[in-house]
């Protein structure tokens, strides 16, 4: 539940990812003419940052940076929740994942990914926990920071089936 009010709340957050959008890499948007891999998580190993592709109405694909934490053959990312990339799998579960640095710059090539946005609270909560568990204090301390502000969605990415 967000302490502030939703329109606040996008107005702070567009402002917090102003520096992060500035720095992006600009290689983070040539990951989707890399080959695409299917159904290897192991790509990841040893990361913290992953490239969260999904993709616009349009059919073009937005990167995202974002932190992540993997159980088994599932990964789970949290957001805010008036973020796009949310909006997005909500309406394309199609997404690409690949290792990045905190800039977004590209690791490894893609591994295809369906993604859906967590509604069951128990998920959430399971999510949640997994998350938390393989972050380190800095990350933790950033998601005490930040969540007051903002409620948030919890994304589960699992590797695509043909």
């Amino acid at each position: 539940m967000s302490l502030v009010p939703p329109r606040l709340s996008r107005a702070l957050v567009a402002t917090a990812k102003k520096p992060m959008d500035a720095s992006m890499d600009a290689s983070a948007f040539d990951v989707v003419d890399r080959p695409v891999r299917d159904g290897d998580f192991d790509v990841l190993a040893g990361h913290r940052h992953m490239l969260l592709v999904t993709y616009k109405r349009d059919g073009s694909a937005v990167p995202a940076p974002v932190w992540f934490a993997r159980e088994g053959e599932r990964l789970y990312v949290w957001t805010e929740v008036n973020a796009y990339k949310a909006k997005r799998l909500r309406r394309d579960p199609r997404a690409l994942i690949a290792p990045c640095g905190p800039t977004g710059k590209p690791l490894g090539d893609p591994v295809a990914a369906t993604g859906r946005v967590l509604e069951d609270e128990a998920e959430r909560a399971h999510a949640a926990k997994v998350i938390r568990s393989q972050w380190s204090w800095w990350q933790r301390a950033f998601e005490r920071v930040s969540r007051p502000m903002t409620a948030v969605h919890y994304l589960e990415l699992t590797a695509a089936t043909d």
